[in-house]
This record gives C-alpha cells, sequence and structure tokens, in this order.
C-alpha cells in the first residue's frame, strides 16, 4: 500500500482527505469521533489509510459548548446533518462509541448508504454497560465518567479501560493528554434510551464492530446494538475500546475501507 495521504483543511474546520484514486460510486466516509475524543483520533492514520483505499472522507470536531451552554446530543446531531447537506453523492458513516450513538439517530438521512459501528452506544443508551462497570470496578467507572474533566487531565489508570493490553505505555498518555472536555449534558443523555430506527426501518447495510478488551462497551452491549439493526456484531480480539489508536487499527481500517467500498448503489 502506497504512503498514507494527509488531511486538507482549513483551521477549525472538518479534516477531510482526498481518495487516493478516485473511484467512481465510492461513497464518502463521514468519522464521527467518541465522547472526550476529537477528529484528531482518526488522523492517526486511520482516516488516510481509507483515502489510499480509493475512500474520500471527512471528519468533524463536535461543538461542545453553544451560546455559553454545553451542547446536547441534538446539537451534535444539527452539526452531523449540516455537513451531511454539503456532501455530494452517497455517505457511509463511521462513529466510535459516542459517535456511534449519532450516527444511529442519523441512519433514515436519504443520502446514508450505510454505517459502521466501533464500540458502538447503543440504542438502549450507556446504564446498562456503566451499571455493570460500576459494580465490578468503582474507582475505574468514576474515572470512565469523568469524560467532562478538563482536556488532559485523565488520570494513567483509565488506560485500561479505554486501551486493549497491548497498547504501548507511552502512546497510551501521549493519547490520554489529547482526552477529556465532552459535554456533560451529552454524557448524561447518552445513558437512556435513544429514538434510533430499526433495521427493519432504516433497511442501511450495518457492519457493528466491537473489540474483546473494551471494558467501557460490553460484548453483550455491541451484539444487542448489532442485534437491533438486523446484523450480526463482530468482535475484534486483541482490541479494547479505542481500536482506531491501537496496534493493529490498520486490518480495522482495511476492514471497514473494502466493506463501505463494496456496499451496493441505493
Amino acid at each position: 500500500m502506497p504512503d498514507i495521504l494527509p488531511p486538507s483543511s482549513p483551521p477549525g474546520a472538518p479534516l477531510r482527505f482526498a481518495a487516493g484514486a478516485a473511484i467512481p460510486g465510492n461513497p464518502t466516509l463521514m468519522f464521527l469521533h467518541g465522547a472526550g475524543c476529537g477528529a484528531w483520533v482518526w488522523d492517526e492514520g486511520f482516516a488516510a489509510r481509507c483515502a489510499v483505499a480509493g475512500l474520500a472522507s471527512l471528519a468533524p470536531d463536535f461543538t461542545r459548548r453553544r451560546r455559553g451552554s454545553e451542547a446536547g446530543l441534538a446539537d451534535y446531531l444539527a452539526e452531523a446533518r449540516a455537513l451531511l447537506r454539503g456532501i455530494e453523492g452517497p455517505v457511509v458513516l463511521v462513529g466510535h462509541s459516542l459517535g456511534a450513538l449519532v450516527a444511529q439517530h442519523l441512519l433514515l438521512e436519504p443520502n446514508i448508504r450505510g454505517a459502521a459501528l466501533l464500540t458502538p452506544v447503543p440504542p438502549e443508551g450507556l446504564w446498562l454497560s456503566s451499571a455493570q462497570l460500576a459494580l465490578a470496578d468503582p474507582s475505574l467507572w468514576a474515572e470512565a465518567a469523568r469524560m467532562d474533566a478538563p482536556v488532559g487531565s485523565a488520570p494513567l489508570e483509565l488506560a485500561t479501560s479505554l486501551f486493549g493490553a497491548g497498547m504501548p505505555g507511552a502512546e497510551a498518555r501521549r493519547f490520554l493528554a489529547r482526552m477529556g472536555g465532552e459535554s456533560r449534558a451529552a454524557l448524561l443523555e447518552a445513558q437512556w434510551p435513544q429514538p434510533v430506527p430499526m433495521g427493519w426501518l432504516h433497511g442501511r447495510p450495518m457492519l457493528v464492530l466491537g473489540a474483546a478488551e473494551d471494558r467501557l462497551i460490553t460484548q453483550d452491549a455491541v451484539h444487542r446494538c448489532a442485534l437491533w439493526h438486523g446484523v450480526a456484531a463482530e468482535i475484534l480480539p486483541g482490541h479494547g475500546h479505542l481500536l482506531m489508536l491501537e496496534p493493529g487499527w490498520e486490518k480495522v481500517a482495511d476492514r471497514i475501507a473494502a466493506w463501505a467500498a463494496a456496499l451496493p448503489a441505493r
């Protein structure tokens, strides 16, 4: 595979990755980041690798404060819909965690060809996964719940819930230093069941990927999310919650790129 391509976008705008070779009919990917993260998680190689495979993409940063107050999920949805209106042709959503919940809300948008959900917040919300983590490891649950804390304040202990065992410590610390600052309002909303359309209603092809070492979104939650959309989940061994940043992320990117490129036109 040739060298990955750098993003091309002005400061403050969504990151945009041009396809390495224009392939007629290929959809545009819209990457939606998870809680406490940003578009930067896709700019560590993941989106650029998909671009080399022939899939142009964009990756927005959700605005966490609006008009002096914390943004909610409706604000994130409004931002994503505004970007969708500016994209010509079909779009495949690639959402991670909270971003995957946003993606599920967008499945009835007319230009959506399909969606890939990575370690997704399921339609039921986070309440059950949060309760399971609180019972299993109360201190870890308390730290994981603080994604609204200032950027860079995440303790090193949080790495065990965000990354798989194969993640190098230095890399985990580098990424943790960029995490935080999530809207508390959005986090609270995500705890509860969401009005997400079921698979029989939206009819979009779905790829649902979980991680065998994910302590935040349990495998049973991933399976229930996939069942909601009428597909079977794939659980990736050796990965934790932030699988787009961990060793082996290239195979995950290749899996999504191949799946998205093979989707039939609607």
